[in-house]
């Protein structure tokens, strides 16, 4: 995403301060002095110069802000260059965050779901996966008791602890296994919606540009005096 921001002189006496995106129709926000909405193209009144920062959004398209300088007595032009959302872009979002990548493309009920969904699987293979190992460790500790064991009524009944122990032992490593098989699951499948499900945006480059000239008759555009 690229800005072309040019401040031209101008020899007429009236001075024009522009603002444009590519594609066109974006939601513009400046907000300074005053704060502006408009969409793009527009013409921003001719009272408004100094510090701004301006943000573009568009659907399909990556959000751009940054700060500008409205200088007066001359034309000020400033170009967006908006870069579109894409499947890849989204997948690899999802790759590191679950959830992420539906939400980079405004799915976000679908986001909050798969991603807490991932997430609280991961949670619990996590704790499942602590238990194991403290399950194991009991059952290693119940097998030195019954090695150390003299008398025959001592063996007996730490071979019947010991063989408690390993069922323990097992059943937490099916659980931790089962549980770290659905969190690797829904991972991928958050990645492969996210790739899948992207949602696809209309092209709007060929819209007609509409001049938004504070004369009275651009209704699309706001002014508020900021405090």
């Amino acid at each position: 995403m690229t800005a072309a921001i040019s401040a031209i002189p101008a020899f007429a006496q009236e001075h024009r301060t522009t603002i444009d995106t590519n594609p066109p129709g974006a939601f513009l926000t400046l907000d300074g002095e005053y704060r502006i909405s408009a969409t793009s193209p527009c013409r921003v009144p001719d009272n408004i110069i100094g510090n701004y920062r301006l943000k573009a959004r568009l659907p399909g398209y990556e959000s751009w802000s940054g700060d500008i300088l409205i200088l007066p007595n001359q034309d000020n032009v400033f170009s967006l260059n908006l870069s579109p959302k894409t499947r890849l872009k989204a997948s690899l979002r999802s790759l590191i965050i679950p959830g992420w990548g539906q939400y980079y493309s405004g799915q976000k009920t679908r986001s909050l779901i798969i991603g807490f969904g991932t997430i609280g699987a991961g949670i619990g293979a996590y704790l499942a996966d602590s238990d194991f190992r403290k399950k194991r460790d009991d059952y290693f500790d119940a097998k030195i008791d019954l090695a150390n064991a003299r008398t025959e009524e001592e063996i007996s009944r730490l071979w019947e602890i010991t063989r408690q122990k390993n069922r323990e032992a097992y059943d937490a490593e099916t659980t931790r296994n089962t549980l770290a098989g659905i969190a690797v699951g829904m991972w991928a499948y958050n990645v492969l919606d996210a790739l899948i499900f992207f949602p696809e945006h209309k092209l709007i480059s060929g819209l007609p540009k509409v001049k938004a000239d504070f004369d009275g008759r651009a209704a699309h555009i706001k002014l508020t005096a900021a405090f």
